[in-house]
């Protein structure tokens, strides 16, 4: 008798393990929330199954659609077909006051957020953003994860781009140009420089705060620098065009892409360099949530980092190499607080007039 009992337990118990069973079931994802965390073995079959149900996502973004997003999307939508992509692209300055607009009214749009340090500190401080799991956790560098609970995300780092001096080769050569940031100072580059005045610039500004004072501004404010309200990619057009020889605000990434073009630009930087980065996340009130978690882990992906680094970015994955220069990085910008005090330097000393 007691053999059979044994018998019956040890079958109740592997019934129950099976896939249908009332256990299997009880475990499944219910919500956004649980399926954005979920760790089972069957996680890539039920988002797959989920996503061509869903048959779409919107993805807002700050990112270049030539350089960085476009390559992404194209080899995302080759590899899931029966997903179609809506982009709506904006500076950081544009993206971030829409998302918060829109999350306040109740009327979220986005599934997923590509933004830098700017944007994804804003949302998640306040709440618009939700943590969420990926495989590919295991292969990024510690430094490129938002650590959330039960070892998920709130933020991923994909990509990485640094501000430096960019500057047209037919017009400049490297030897005259400012190796430091006090030679930025020198009374031969007054009236002569160009910067940006989207985050790029401001970024760009909180590094020069936090390590020189605000004596040093003050000084720079006396250069008569040019500044465009445009994006640091605009402004490289813009010097590729001969507009003017150089600027410090331009980002490493789309020089290299540039260069492959045959197009006679350089760049060098100014250490400490900021590193600007692109992140992925999650919508807390997201509306295609299998196809979203599925985007996710594209560009946390091995075959996402190639893409990547042929765009010219640097990448915080561990098993595939870097084409970036090696530099002295700097990552500023550590609470929104430090982010409204860089706006606020910006706008007095380089907005002046």
């Amino acid at each position: 008798m007691k053999g059979k009992w044994h018998r019956f337990i040890v079958v109740l118990i592997v019934a129950l393990a099976l896939p249908g069973s009332s256990l299997s079931a009880a475990e499944k994802p219910v919500t956004a929330a649980e399926l954005a965390m979920y760790k089972g073995p069957d996680r890539q079959q039920i988002l797959e199954e989920g996503a061509k149900k869903e048959g779409q996502l919107t993805f807002y973004t700050s990112g270049t659609i030539e350089q960085s997003v476009g390559p992404m999307v194209d080899a995302f939508k080759k590899k899931y077909p029966f997903i179609n992509i809506d982009i709506w692209r904006a500076g950081t300055n544009a993206l971030t006051p829409r998302i918060v607009e829109e999350f306040k009214a109740g009327k979220s749009i986005f599934d997923n957020v590509e933004g830098t340090q700017s944007n994804m500190m804003v949302m998640q401080k306040l709440g618009i953003i939700q943590p969420f799991y990926s495989p590919n956790l295991t292969q990024m560098e510690k430094d490129a994860i938002t650590p959330a609970a039960d070892g998920g995300a709130y933020t991923v780092v994909f990509r990485a781009s640094g501000i430096g001096i960019g500057y047209n080769t037919k017009l400049i050569n490297k030897s005259q140009l400012p190796k430091t940031y006090p030679d930025l100072l020198d009374p031969k580059w007054k009236g002569k420089m160009a910067i940006a005045g989207s985050s790029t610039g401001t970024n760009w500004l909180g590094v020069i705060s936090d390590i020189y004072g605000e004596e040093f501004l003050k000084r720079l404010s006396q250069q008569d620098i040019v500044v465009h309200m445009i994006s640091g990619f605009a402004l490289l057009n813009m010097m590729i065009n001969g507009e003017f020889a150089f600027s410090p605000t331009i980002f490493d990434a789309q020089v290299i892409a540039a260069k492959k073009k045959g197009i006679q630009i350089d760049w060098m930087p100014l250490e400490p360099v900021h590193a600007n980065v692109g992140q992925i996340a999650l919508a807390k009130d997201v509306h295609h949530p299998h196809a979203a978690l599925l985007f996710a882990d594209f560009h946390l992906s091995k075959e996402g980092a190639e893409i990547v680094k042929s765009r010219g970015y640097g990448h915080l994955r561990k098993d595939v190499t870097s084409l970036m220069q090696p530099y002295k990085k700097y990552f500023a910008s550590e609470s929104v607080d430090d982010l409204k005090k860089n706006q606020e330097l910006f706008n007095r000393y380089l907005l002046k007039k």
